[in-house]
């Protein structure tokens, strides 16, 4: 990088041609510089800058955003990325990123709202939008990041979906007519331990001790164009579970059936759709028999509603909340990085406590009478 002295002020100045995101060749002279470094320093962190400017196309500067950040990425994380970004193009593309406004971004959320898309999948969106302009904003000298003046969307009179998740007793239902015992022993371990799908079919046979009654979470598999990718959990943390003697009597019968499995062989070998047709098997064959019930006698029982695999991680954050256990605890369980996260997901799960904590202050406030 060569600098050059300007003899009558006698200050350092740096002159050189650069190639713009574009691919045009520009020529650059900056000057004023007491130093020769200075200089030196001055091109070197323009030359870096050079690669993406606040005036090129948001499609443009997503190529840029992507080689600077999915190094650091997972594979899972940049697929998700990409159909998102899909999203993002189909209305930014050609706009300049210093030409996008906090108007732009109500526009393009109204825009949104008229494919009858939902505030939370919106939020996401947004969430990614604004992920990027960041970028652009610490690295790339975009002066600002229009997503924070727009604010998150509104949908008027929009009701969330409920999270979906079973009782216990709807769990029993199911359970009893679950009989392929692949996903009967699967989903009794979703279900009694609130481990992910992804760290589920991760495990191994090492990592489960029968005689002490414990379960080591130390990946996560993900299926990613065909292909089984294991990598560490979510929060790249190992944790071990206890487990009640009922899952412990299932996996016993469930490695007596497995043809004389090794330590590392996975405990549930991949095939797509196991658990959910395990799901699916229960619940219809319970309804079933509601049903059967429902026509002699009164009242009715409720029919059992089919809920996604995620769904039994939820119902075993119930199941504790309702058995009064520590918060902390059923964090740590379930592998959030911290307690607020579980509070944050699970805070409309406490009516009990509600109760509890309303019961305390009548019997206190009696005295005041």
């Amino acid at each position: 990088m060569p600098s050059y002295k300007d003899e009558k002020t006698g200050l350092w100045f740096c002159k050189f041609n650069y190639r713009d995101y574009k691919g045009n060749i520009k020529q650059k002279k900056k000057s004023g510089f007491e130093k020769r470094k200075e200089a030196q320093a001055w091109e070197r962190d323009f030359l870096l800058a050079s690669q993406g400017q606040p005036n090129m196309a948001f499609s443009d500067f997503l190529e840029i955003y992507k080689k600077d950040c999915y190094p650091q990425m997972r594979l899972r994380s940049q697929q998700t990325k990409n159909n998102r970004h899909k999203k993002l193009i189909k209305y930014f593309s050609d706009i300049p990123l210093d030409e996008i406004t906090p108007l732009d971004i109500k526009m393009w959320q109204n825009s949104l709202i008229n494919e009858d898309l939902a505030s939370s999948y919106i939020k996401i969106l947004q969430n990614e939008l604004s992920a990027i302009l960041n970028h652009a904003v610490r690295f790339y000298n975009l002066s600002e990041n229009p997503v924070k003046k727009a604010g998150k969307v509104k949908i008027p009179d929009e009701i969330s979906e409920p999270m979906r998740f079973w009782t216990f007793e709807e769990f029993k239902e199911v359970y009893q007519y679950i009989d392929d015992i692949k996903a009967k022993t699967a989903i009794n371990l979703l279900y009694w331990t609130g481990i992910r799908k992804g760290e589920l079919l991760a495990l191994k046979w090492s990592c489960i001790d029968l005689d002490n009654k414990t379960l080591r979470i130390e990946s996560s598999l993900q299926r990613i164009k065909g292909e089984n990718i294991i990598t560490p959990t979510k929060t790249y943390d190992t944790r071990v579970l206890s487990l009640p003697d009922t899952t412990i009597k299932i996996l016993r019968d469930y490695k007596d059936m497995v043809y004389n499995p090794r330590d590392n062989d996975l405990v549930f070998d991949w095939e797509k759709r196991f658990i959910e047709n395990g799901i699916k098997e229960g619940v219809n064959k319970a309804n079933e028999e509601i049903k059967e019930y429902n026509k002699t006698h009164d009242p009715k029982k409720a029919l059992i509603e089919r809920i996604h695999v995620h769904g039994l991680r939820h119902s075993h954050a119930s199941y504790l909340i309702n058995h009064n256990v520590n918060i902390v605890l059923i964090s740590k369980r379930l592998g959030h990085k911290k307690t607020s996260i579980t509070l944050d997901t699970y805070s409309h799960f406490f009516p009990l406590a509600d109760d509890e904590m309303l019961d305390i202050m009548n019997k206190d406030t009696k005295l005041l009478l």
